[in-house]
């Protein structure tokens, strides 16, 4: 009886050292699921359902980490705002994962798998800061810009509302330079799918506005960010719109002018045979 029972004591004693030896690797454990791949990025400040992270259904202030796989249905949208103001608009259908944000070197990469993304990016005057997302074919790259994206799995339109971003072609290193590179501004857009970056194209207004709407959040109607937004779409048009005006009318001053100076030219004067009178 006195051997059982010290088998038993030797078995809660062992059992006991045990946990005591494996608490250590279980707290450095806890502590790698907090490393900076986890850390937070920003919130989520609006919703149409169904939108979810990590496969939950999300929420109005839920808190968005890096990695986060953030999704959307046919009809969900998500509003995220990111720590250095920020702003990521998410269309139904979408799937992507900020990769990293620091609001300290101004850094931030997106993964968008697929769906449509509007980017309000903030402008960070640090050397080196940078915004940029990843699409299965194309990296676009802004400071200080609003621009829409278009992604699937074989083709990205990009189109830019205002500001300037960097259009590559393919994934991975940004100055390999075997990729080529377009810079698009407010006002144009461009395709990205195998064949490479189409040509620039400007973009019709009501393409802009339905855009816009396709990842607009109800309560952003009276958000002065969109309007913002939306006044530097105008006035980019405006300028643009003003720049053709002057160049036609230019042209048609120009013609007016030849046609009212070949018009009011001196007539010649043919000189006349004198007449001899007769005799």
């Amino acid at each position: 009886m006195k051997v059982k029972i010290s088998a038993q004591r030797l078995h809660r004693a062992l059992a006991v050292s045990l946990c005591f030896l494996l608490s250590p690797f279980s707290a450095l454990s806890f502590g790698d699921n907090n490393n900076s791949s986890f850390e937070p990025v920003g919130k989520i400040t609006g919703l149409v359902f169904i939108a979810t992270r990590n496969r939950t259904n999300s929420n109005t202030r839920d808190v968005v980490r890096a990695n986060d796989n953030l999704s959307t249905n046919t009809s969900g949208r998500m509003r995220i705002e990111l720590q250095d103001g920020s702003t990521l608009n998410v269309g139904s259908e979408s799937d992507l994962k900020i990769v990293k944000h620091n609001p300290a070197t101004g850094e931030t990469s997106v993964d968008l798998a697929a769906g449509h993304l509007r980017s309000r990016v903030v402008r960070v005057r640090k050397s080196g800061s940078k915004f940029e997302v990843t699409t299965p074919n194309a990296t676009i790259a802004a400071i200080g810009t609003d621009f829409f994206l278009d992604v699937s799995h074989s083709r990205t339109h990009v189109i830019v509302y205002s500001g300037v971003v960097v259009v590559m072609v393919g994934r991975g290193a940004p100055h390999s330079p075997a990729r080529f590179a377009l810079d698009v501004a407010a006002g144009q857009n461009v395709w990205v799918d195998g064949n490479g970056i189409s040509r620039l194209q400007l973009t019709p207004d009501d393409v802009e506005q339905e855009t816009i709407a396709e990842t607009m959040i109800p309560d952003e109607v009276v958000n002065p960010i969109a309007a913002n937004a939306s006044t530097k779409t105008k006035h980019s048009h405006l300028r643009r719109n003003v720049l053709l005006g002057v160049i036609a009318g230019g042209a048609i001053v120009g013609a007016l002018a030849a046609r009212a100076g070949s018009s009011s030219s001196p007539p010649t004067n043919t000189p006349s045979t004198p007449t001899i009178p007769p005799q």
